[in-house]
């Protein structure tokens, strides 16, 4: 019997390399692309409130995932107050669902171990009806 295979790391975290993106590791990030995946523009002070950070935090984390061609960022004014907006890029959106998955695997990887015990409330069930102990 052999143990199962990890899921792959794609540590190049280029927006074309499959599984694991090290850019979504730092929580910010994998949340704010979270936030912005189920939205067309969100505006800088309802991300900075849903993620309960800071000013320059989501500043930082902003330009870091613009950079790296998963963000969209939008300047203008409403009134005379300057005004800023977040969306994500389609490499963006399919960087998330790609660090997901591998996520996703990583965890059934480790439930799969030998000796492991379930973290999730399904995966426990499912090994009981796979006569599992």
């Amino acid at each position: 019997m052999t143990a199962p295979e990890p899921p792959g790391d794609g540590d190049s975290g280029a927006p074309g390399a499959a599984g694991r993106r090290p850019i979504l590791e730092t929580g910010p990030r994998l949340a704010m692309c979270a936030l912005l995946q189920g939205a067309e523009w969100v505006d800088f002070a309802t991300v900075r409130e849903l993620l309960g950070v800071s000013d320059p935090m989501v500043s930082k984390h902003s330009r870091t995932l613009e950079t790296a061609g998963y963000l969209e960022v939008r300047k203008g004014a409403v009134g005379r107050r300057p005004k800023t907006w977040f969306r994500l890029t389609p490499t963006g959106r399919a960087a998330l669902l790609s660090h997901l998955a591998w996520l996703t695997e990583l965890r059934s990887a480790v439930d799969q171990a030998p000796g492991a015990q379930p973290s999730h409330p399904a995966a426990a069930e499912a090994a009981r009806e796979a006569g599992d102990p």
